[in-house]
């Protein structure tokens, strides 16, 4: 609670949840002892922001303008099918764990693929459904009918909650340039209404 630093201390951990730390080692005797001698325990990182089914994007758009890059982004995802979005999530999860992050913030088009390999991977999440609305902000929008908005209902029916709570479906937007306020008022409602998160880029 002090954030203080402990050395030599010891971790006592109990049905996966840790239930002691402290200088002295715990009362009951362990069924397994782990020695960390000349290690460092911390908690895990917490990736606030991340798309963890573009990893494949990864340099393809470094030399680009930003608008020149987004249209290339958009092109390489309206070909990215869910066992690829799956594939690509897992090697990104991968790479962070390797690198000591338990918990990131997604925000995808492809909520559903991100979710499943969140739930296999054992990693906490909270993921976003990246919605967007180029048409004109006049049009009827009916939010149960937007393609984007029935994805994250599907995800929030299959993944809101599941593992114990460590998965998190959040609301989201992908960037106040591809969307318009009728899209913003019904996620913003719909995420009221369901307690979630809201995730976007600003």
């Amino acid at each position: 609670e002090k954030m203080e630093v402990l050395f030599g201390a010891y971790i006592g951990i109990r049905d996966g949840k840790i239930c002691h730390v402290g200088k002295t080692a715990p009362e009951q005797q362990p069924q397994t002892i782990i020695d960390g001698t000349g290690m460092v325990a911390m908690p895990g990182l917490v990736n606030c922001h991340t798309h963890l089914s573009y990893t494949g994007l990864r340099f393809l758009t470094d030399d680009l303008s930003g608008a020149e890059a987004l249209e290339q982004q958009l092109k390489y995802l309206s070909r990215l099918d869910e066992r690829s979005a799956k594939a690509a999530a897992l090697l990104g999860i991968a790479e962070c764990l390797r690198f000591g992050i338990t918990s990131v913030s997604d925000l995808s088009e492809q909520v559903l693929p991100v979710a499943e390999a969140v739930k296999e991977s054992g990693i906490k999440g909270n993921i976003a459904m990246a919605c967007s609305r180029f048409v004109d902000e006049n049009e009827e929008f009916d939010f149960d009918a937007d393609p984007g908005c029935q994805l994250l209902q599907k995800a929030v029916d299959t993944y809101h909650g599941c593992e114990d709570g460590r998965i998190r479906i959040d609301a989201g937007i992908h960037a106040e340039y591809t969307s318009n306020y009728p899209l913003w008022e019904a996620l913003y409602a719909y995420a009221q209404d369901k307690d979630l998160g809201l995730q976007l880029h600003l």
